[in-house]
């Protein structure tokens, strides 16, 4: 729907730039406590979760929003 097309890609635009703000922190916290394999195993397991979702919402067999 091209109505949606531009808040979509707002919203997508904010959660990225969290994400490019809040990753170097949350490394930055792990490595003053000695521990930077945390918040590589944390963005590991949060990243596998991105995968499964996107899989089960676009591509899939049975999935409603159907992408090429």
């Amino acid at each position: 729907d091209r109505q949606q097309a531009g808040p979509v890609l707002g919203w997508t635009s904010a959660v990225a730039a969290y994400g490019a703000f809040i990753a170097p922190v949350v490394i930055g916290q792990q490595i003053k406590a000695g521990t930077p394999q945390t918040a590589m195993y944390g963005f590991a397991i949060f990243y596998a979760l991105c995968l499964v979702l996107n899989w089960w919402f676009y591509l899939r067999a049975g999935s409603e929003i159907k992408n090429p």
